[in-house]
């Protein structure tokens, strides 16, 4: 009898003696993710301004610097995969945080456009590398029954960095000037490089057939992902120009209130999902986003963009776990990582689409017209969940 690949990775997977996911050393992997979203979340707040106030561009100038850095995630990313499955995702978190750090200089020494658009095209492929490398890790580590709670929790340590993120980064601003912030930020995520070198490392093999670089398990996800994370991109990219037009002095509350509402929404129903069931939890979840996105579309004052931000980040919670379960529920851990680079590319493609087309849409409709494209975005990835995904899915 003749045994498939599938089976000899299932049968050589190393299986938790129990049921537990807060382990020492999950635990250990939220606090470096934690630390690296520190220093990178900051920049949602300081780098638009930056581009228009410092370097004299516009929105739109502003939305290409921010979403350039998915040109490189997008390159790399199918690739960090195969590198996950065959060298380890520990060695996968470490690079990409060196990578990230070295970018973060480059605005230290380059302080321009053209400067500001080659620090966000390094931050692409190291943030792709960490991004993997710790999802990679979290499966790992998770039993089978509690993996979209791992997804989450794994998902909470870096909306935690997200939300002080920005505060921080603007109390450092306030104090000192653009080039000390990014030094700032540099060096939290250089102590999340120290901290990768705590976790175990545990390579694949590489004598075996590496895995495929697109995996087909993850693409219909992986488009629905695409068009459900525009409000919530567009609310990224955008909060920080956004508020000033509607009288909001500081953004980084705001930031806050969104990534506060990630973290609660995760403690108390990570593992919604996994109960009932990833398509019924997502289709929630998108419902929510469409609603954050029309309602961030009519109510254009403070009040407004504090309980769209809730919104919208309510939204997200939700639909990352659940995608993310769709994408690699069904594959072997020896192909895991390229799942997991074939889904959160399309992370990747929305970054590079949201900042530039919604950037254009502000500039000549204003922000009304760019939160019910959103909206709209939100819409197409409803009805492609529910007509393609989920007669596809087996639970």
């Amino acid at each position: 009898m003749t045994i498939s690949n599938h089976q000899r990775d299932a049968a050589t997977t190393r299986l938790p003696r129990d049921d537990r996911l807060f382990t020492a050393e999950f635990l250990l992997l939220m606090a470096t993710g934690m630390t690296y979203s520190l220093g990178t979340g900051a920049l949602n707040a300081l780098l638009p301004p930056f581009v228009v106030d410092e370097l004299g561009g516009t929105e739109a100038t502003s939305g290409f610097v921010m979403g350039s850095m998915a040109i490189t995630a997008l390159l790399s990313r199918t690739v960090l995969g195969r590198i996950a499955g065959r060298r380890g995702a520990r060695r996968l978190m470490g690079a990409g945080a060196a990578v990230m750090s070295v970018a973060l200089l480059l605005l230290v020494l380059f302080p321009s456009v053209p400067g500001a658009i080659a620090s966000r095209l390094v931050m692409g492929g190291g943030n792709a590398a960490f991004f993997i490398g710790t999802s990679v890790r979290a499966m790992d580590l998770a039993p089978n029954t509690r993996r979209s709670q791992a997804a989450a929790f794994n998902l909470i340590a870096f909306h935690i960095g997200m939300g002080i993120g920005p505060t921080m980064g603007e109390s450092v601003l306030e104090r000192t000037d653009y080039a000390t912030a990014w030094l700032t930020l540099a060096a939290l995520v250089a102590v999340a490089f120290l901290l990768t070198w705590g976790l175990s490392h545990r390579p694949g093999d590489p004598d075996q057939d590496p895995p495929p670089l697109v995996h087909r398990s993850a693409i219909w996800p992986g488009i629905v992902t695409l068009f459900g994370v525009v409000g919530f991109n567009g609310f990224l990219m955008f909060a920080a120009l956004y508020s000033s037009e509607i009288g909001l002095d500081n953004v980084g509350p705001v930031f806050m209130v969104s990534s506060g509402t990630m973290v609660l929404v995760r403690l108390l129903f990570g593992r919604v999902p996994d109960i009932v069931g990833p398509i019924r939890a997502g289709t929630g979840a998108l419902t929510i986003t469409i609603a954050a996105s029309i309602l961030m579309a009519f109510w254009q004052a403070p009040l407004g963009l504090y309980v769209g931000a809730a919104a919208v980040a309510l939204g997200l919670s939700l639909q990352s776990p659940s995608f993310m379960v769709i994408a690699v529920g069904d594959v072997s851990d020896r192909e895991r990582g390229s799942a997991m680079a074939t889904y959160t590319a399309f992370f990747d493609i929305a970054n590079a689409m949201v900042g530039p087309s919604l950037g254009l849409i502000i500039a000549a409709s204003g922000y009304r017209a760019a939160w019910l494209t959103a909206a709209a975005a939100g819409c197409v990835a409803l009805v492609l969940l529910r007509l393609v995904v989920a007669p596809q899915w087996k639970p």
